[in-house]
C-alpha cells in the first residue's frame, strides 16, 4: 500500500505502512485481530490528498510481540513510540475500527495537542458489555463476563475488563472535529446470542460518541456490516476528507 518500514521502539519493532503526502496525517487503527491490510480499500485513496499510516500492533502481522496480557495504555504507548521514532509529525487524524476506536480515543486523551481530528468507524463503546447485560439472560451473562475475564481467550489477549475501566478515567470532550460511522447492516440472526437487541444497544452507545465534540456528526453506513471499510470504503475515505479539509 505505500512505504513499508520496520520500526525499532525499543526492544521491539513494529510494522508501518507510510502513503502520500500532506498534513495532517491520517492514522490508521484496525479492530482486535486485524492488521494494516484490512485498510487495502483505504489507504490508497487517502493517499491521494495526505499522508495516511497503517500499521500492525504487536504480535499481529509483521510485527514483534509483546508481553501479554495487553491493554488500550499499552497500545497507546506503542503507537506514540512508533510515531515518534518513524518521525510521522503530528498534527494526526485518527482512525478507529471497532476495538482500535477505544485506542485512538485513549491516544486523543493522553495527548490532545497532537490530534486534528477523528474518525470512529463502527467503534466499540467502553460501556458495550455494560449495556450487553440489560438485555442477556443470567447465562449468557455469565458467559459473557467468564469471556471478559479470560484476556488469552480473545486474539490479541487484551484485558478487555482493564482496557474500559482505561477508557472511563480519561473521558474527556474534545475540540476537534469527529466523524462516527456506524453499521445499517445487522449481524446474521444468532440461535444462542440475542443478535437484534445487542445490535440495538450498540446503535445507542454509537450515538454517544457524539457527545465527545461539539463538532461530531453521525452517518449510518446503510449498505455495511461491521466492516464499513470493506463493504463501503468510499465513506469511509469521504469522512476523512472533510476532516483533514477542515469542511465539517
Amino acid at each position: 500500500m505505500g512505504n513499508n518500514r520496520m520500526i525499532s521502539i525499543g526492544d521491539r519493532k513494529l510494522f508501518i505502512s507510510i502513503s502520500g503526502k500532506g498534513s495532517p496525517t491520517v492514522i490508521l487503527e484496525a479492530g482486535l485481530g486485524d492488521v494494516s491490510e484490512i485498510w487495502k480499500k483505504v489507504q490508497p485513496a487517502v493517499a491521494e490528498f495526505t499522508c495516511v499510516c497503517s500499521y500492525d500492533r504487536a504480535g499481529q502481522g509483521h510485527s514483534d510481540p509483546a508481553p501479554t496480557p495487553r491493554t488500550c495504555q499499552d497500545m497507546v504507548a506503542d503507537l506514540h513510540a512508533l510515531l515518534v521514532k518513524a518521525e510521522i509529525p503530528s498534527p494526526y487524524v485518527l482512525v478507529g475500527h471497532s476495538f482500535g476506536g477505544m485506542n485512538v480515543r485513549l491516544y486523543a486523551s493522553r495527548y490532545p495537542q497532537e490530534i486534528a481530528g477523528m474518525v470512529l468507524v463502527d467503534a466499540v463503546h467502553e460501556d458495550r458489555d455494560i449495556g450487553f447485560e440489560a438485555v442477556l439472560s443470567d447465562e449468557l451473562i455469565r458467559r459473557n463476563r467468564v469471556y471478559l475475564q479470560h484476556p488469552d481467550r480473545n486474539s490479541e489477549c487484551v484485558d478487555k475488563l482493564e482496557s474500559a475501566t482505561q477508557l472511563r478515567a480519561a473521558r474527556r470532550t474534545f475540540a476537534f472535529p469527529i466523524v462516527v460511522l456506524t453499521r445499517g447492516l445487522p449481524d446474521e440472526a444468532n440461535p444462542v446470542w440475542p443478535s437484534e437487541a445487542l445490535q440495538q444497544v450498540e446503535t445507542e452507545l454509537q450515538r454517544d460518541f457524539l457527545k465527545l465534540s461539539p463538532k461530531s456528526s453521525l452517518l449510518i453506513a446503510k449498505k455495511s456490516g461491521h466492516f464499513i471499510q470493506t463493504d463501503e470504503p468510499e465513506l469511509v475515505v469521504n469522512a476523512i476528507r472533510q476532516v483533514v479539509s477542515g469542511s465539517l
